[in-house]
């Protein structure tokens, strides 16, 4: 949206970005006519560079020399670790990813199953009948995964985009983002924050989230300093300290 255009949340921007109007000749009407234009990603990358429109040029018509200026967007723009991608896509891109979903939703289910079924195994390991209903219990699930492994190609996701992980399932992952500080256009200071490659402890939740407090570092020029992603997220922007500018989101594994 413009710099004028109340968005709150990145995947407000994105979608307001795809949709919208545009006025064209209408051969029907005889004249122009505004038409309603909905876009959807048809292809996926393995990277996502997502721009936040921080600056923009401000029209000055009573200035005396009425050339106008630069300015800053000091809004606050949230934006989450994880960006879902399926409700811009396309309904081909969709039906793929559905598939991914609904796969790894039915192993989840088949984990947790084998999961009460072996707390129940440690219980009644002395029961010779039970043990034999689950014998039969294992057959079933050795029938089942083999049927699967020969399943028609109609139930297997294609690609979706080059370079994508396997069962992709449209989940990208924030692993980098560049912040400007200031309210001038034409200064501030840009900094650098990069997800690390692992993590120095267990990975606690951020309070009231879902999100993971995950190993961060932050680059101010030649000093690198530790952060997690509660820090990073805190760069949604609304005051002097630095604001996200350009986020970077890679395909989940």
């Amino acid at each position: 949206g413009s710099a004028q255009t109340n968005v709150s949340h990145l995947a407000e921007g994105i979608g307001l970005s795809l949709n919208g109007t545009i006025e064209k000749r209408s051969e029907v009407l005889g004249r122009d006519a505004t038409w309603t234009r909905k876009q959807r990603i048809a292809r996926l990358p393995p990277i996502l560079a997502i721009q936040f429109g921080r600056f923009y040029w401000k029209a000055t018509p009573d200035s005396q020399d009425h050339s106008g200026v630069k300015c800053k967007v000091m809004k606050p723009v949230a934006f989450n670790s994880i960006f879902d991608v399926y409700e811009f896509c396309s309904d081909d891109v969709k039906k793929e990813l559905k598939k991914s979903r609904d796969k790894a939703l039915k192993e989840e289910e088949e984990r947790i199953q084998r999961k009460l079924k072996g707390e129940s195994e440690e219980k009644d390991d002395t029961n010779m009948e039970t043990e034999d209903v689950e014998d039969d219990e294992e057959a079933a699930a050795l029938k089942a995964a083999l049927a699967m492994s020969v399943q028609s190609n109609d139930d297997k996701p294609s690609p979706v985009g080059p370079g994508l992980p396997p069962d992709f399932q449209g989940h990208y992952e924030l692993f980098g983002v560049v912040t400007h500080k200031g309210r001038d256009a034409d200064g501030g200071h840009y900094m650098a924050w990069v997800k690390a490659s692992g993590n120095s402890g267990k990975v606690e939740k951020i309070a009231d989230t879902d999100e993971d407090n995950e190993d961060w570092f932050v680059f101010d020029d030649d000093e690198v300093s530790p952060c997690k992603t509660e820090d990073v997220l805190k760069l949604k922007g609304g005051g002097d300290w630095h604001m996200s500018y350009i986020n970077f989101y890679r395909a989940k594994k």
